[in-house]
């Protein structure tokens, strides 16, 4: 018989190959056996608890330390600032003494009906407003509070003097400004004698007031090692102006030295 062939097997998807899935390695709590064990644990706890903490504590001192550097800077040069411009003042004292002396001068002869008809220039004492914008802000945020008790009395005993010098200087323009009424030669009469003497009384008592913040302040900045920042002299104030110039060429010299002297504080 002829031999018989086997059939040929359907064709069939091959099976699947199938791949092991990774093992994930699991840490199981170990238990603890006795309380040297948990202590320990304890322990590891609370000392990375304590290292964070210590780390987040260094973070904000270096932050304060340079916060405070800053405002500390800030205003000392603000300070060194305003203390050159008392320095400024200084400057004309000599200007001013002669003006008020002449002044007294035309007082008399207002009253004794003589006053001179030709033109007549007071002037008045040379202003300088005093800085505070960096000291305000570093209360506002925060920063003054960064420094020691002792450096927050010097600076809030510095800054008051300055608000007294300000609040004196107003009273000092006020004074002036009553004393310019000579410069419209005014009939002489007593009440308005008595009023230029009530203003020469009132300038005299400002300027004293403003030279004696001036000493004080400088003698609680050298306290704190704060030295006046250098100052340009302004070579023609208002009360250096020679006392018989007209109005107009007055203001003419002064416009032009102030022009000047922006300029020299641009340049500088």
């Amino acid at each position: 018989m002829p031999e018989e062939i086997a059939p040929i097997p359907e064709n069939r998807d091959p099976a699947p190959l199938t791949q092991e899935e990774p093992s994930v390695e699991i840490h199981k709590p170990k238990p603890v056996h006795n309380w040297r064990e948990l202590l320990t644990e304890i322990g590891v706890v609370v000392i990375g608890v304590c290292i964070a903490l210590g780390a987040e504590q260094t973070v904000v001192a270096l932050h304060d330390h340079a916060r405070a550097a800053e405002a500390r800077a800030n205003i000392r040069a603000e300070i060194a600032r305003n203390l050159a411009i008392m320095d400024q003042r200084e400057d004309t004292e000599a200007c001013q003494t002669k003006r008020m002396a002449e002044v007294d001068g035309l007082i008399a002869a207002s009253a004794a009906g003589k006053l001179p008809q030709d033109a007549l220039w007071l002037g008045q004492p040379l202003t300088g407003a005093m800085l505070d914008s960096r000291y305000k802000a570093a209360l506002q945020s925060g920063a003054a509070s960064l420094f020691d008790d002792a450096e927050q009395a010097a600076y809030a005993s510095l800054y008051a003097n300055f608000e007294i010098r300000a609040q004196q200087m107003q009273e000092e323009l006020r004074a002036w400004a009553d004393l310019r009424t000579l410069e419209d030669h005014p009939s002489a009469s007593a009440t308005l004698d008595w009023q230029l003497r009530s203003a020469m009384k009132q300038a005299r008592l400002a300027r004293w007031s403003i030279d004696s913040v001036h000493a004080v302040a400088v003698r609680y900045a050298a306290q704190v090692g704060i030295q006046p920042a250098t100052h340009l002299k302004v070579t023609l104030p208002a009360i250096c102006v020679p006392l018989h110039t007209s109005r107009t060429e007055a203001v003419k010299q002064v416009t032009n030295t102030s022009a000047r002297y922006s300029e020299m504080m641009l340049a500088g």
